[in-house]
This record gives structure tokens, C-alpha cells and sequence, in this order.
């Protein structure tokens, strides 16, 4: 993929931010798409309690004093869009735009397709996601979070295979206890060692959307993962 040709990422959470922080700064211009401006950068855990490598974002914003998971959140978003080559989109992404078996780009709910010359999926848990509370089910992928429906069905269409994947939360700060069910891509789909998903040109993945043997990486190797998914990006 040519850094020139522009790349989208979906998802802003800790991999899809790192991943669009180091394209960025290897020459990439990228559109970082997410459903919510307001979360971008969730950290599950408090910022020093996850190690952050030179030069990677979670660097960046500690660097700046973030201390809380709240400001870790609001310095990753002031220094993305900071970034000339970065451009922040809350839109709502419904599948792939597919030409002769490559990706172009991104269908969105509200209609304006994103293009690019690569696609990274880093959509965390958030594929066909169930959030279940008591009795509640919603289509959630974290509390007041809206799951990809679309997205997976796009997926599924194209033949892609999934498998589940079941995370509970404790009561955390006056929430109530909850289980998200969801699904990730199938390890058989993609390629560990240049993040490629195998059934169509130009698209990537990483992080939690991609089912591994251990269960979901951890903040720290989000951090990580990002990074080496930026670099493929703008390779």
C-alpha cells in the first residue's frame, strides 16, 4: 500500500488511535472513523499501569501529564487532531467498499463513503456485539456504545468466519455488572505477521476484532499492535 494513496481506520479506540498516530508520522494521511469523538482512546486501566513505548501515542500523552483514564482520553484526541494528516470522522461505518477484489474504502450509515487505499478494522469488541444486563439485552459493544451490526453482516457476506467471544465487567463506578457477547474474526482469516485479512486486498485488522488463543490483547498490547499496524499502513 502506498502512503500517498491515503488509508481508513475504524475504530478510535487504544489500537486504532496508535495506528493512526504512526502512519501519521511515517507519511500516511489517514481517516481515523469512529462511532463516538467522546470515547476515543477508552484505556480499560489507569495510564501508568500500561507501558507506553517511545514514540507511541500513550507516550505522547503522558508526556502531558494524563494521569487518569479521562485525560488520557482528552490529550489522544486534542493530539490527533493536532496532526495534519490526520482526519477525525464520527460516522457510523456499514461495510467495505470493494473494487476488483480490493477494498476502496468505507460505506457509512450516513451515507458518504470514506475512501482509501487500505482499510484497518480495529473495531475493538464491537462486532455484532450484545451487551446483557439482568434482563436487558442491547446492541451494545460497551455501555452506550453501539455494536457493528452492518459491518459483521458485510463481513459475513463476503465469507469471512467469525467466533465468539463472551467478556464480563464488574460493577465499576456505579455501573451495573454486565456481560457483552460478541464475535471476532476467525484466526484462519488473518495474518499475524503483516495484519493482513487474507480474502481481500488492502485490508488489515488488529486488536480485539481478531480472535486470538489467549482472549483479547491487553491495553499494553494494543499499544503495541497499533504501532506495528501503522507502520504496515504506510509501508
Amino acid at each position: 500500500m502506498s502512503a500517498s494513496g491515503g488509508v481508513v481506520i475504524v475504530g478510535g479506540g487504544v489500537t486504532g488511535c496508535e495506528a493512526a498516530w504512526r502512519a501519521a508520522a511515517l507519511g500516511a494521511d489517514v481517516t481515523l472513523v469512529t462511532t463516538s469523538l467522546d470515547t476515543v482512546y477508552a484505556l480499560d486501566e489507569e495510564p501508568a499501569a500500561v507501558a507506553a513505548p517511545p514514540g507511541s501515542l500513550l507516550a505522547e500523552v503522558a508526556a502531558r501529564g494524563a494521569a487518569t483514564r479521562w485525560e488520557a482520553h482528552r490529550r489522544a484526541k486534542y493530539a490527533l487532531e493536532a496532526l495534519p494528516r490526520v482526519h477525525l470522522v464520527q460516522s457510523t461505518v456499514s461495510g467495505l467498499v470493494v473494487t476488483d477484489g480490493r477494498v476502496a474504502g468505507v460505506a457509512t450509515w450516513e451515507g458518504v463513503p470514506r475512501r482509501g487505499a487500505a482499510v484497518a478494522l480495529c473495531v475493538g469488541t464491537f462486532l455484532r456485539a450484545r451487551l446483557h444486563i439482568g434482563a436487558v439485552v442491547e446492541p451494545q459493544g460497551r455501555l452506550s456504545e453501539m455494536a457493528y451490526d452492518d459491518l459483521h453482516d458485510d463481513l459475513a457476506r463476503r465469507g469471512f468466519a467469525f467466533v465468539p467471544l463472551e467478556l464480563a465487567a464488574p460493577a465499576v463506578a456505579g455501573s451495573l455488572p454486565h456481560v457483552v457477547r460478541t464475535v471476532a474474526v476467525a484466526p484462519a482469516e488473518w495474518s499475524e505477521a503483516d495484519m493482513r485479512l487474507r480474502r481481500l486486498g488492502g485490508l488489515y485488522a488488529a486488536g480485539a476484532c481478531v480472535a486470538r488463543p489467549g482472549g483479547p490483547p491487553d491495553a499494553a498490547a494494543c499499544v503495541a499492535e497499533g504501532a506495528r499496524l501503522g507502520e504496515a499502513l504506510a509501508a
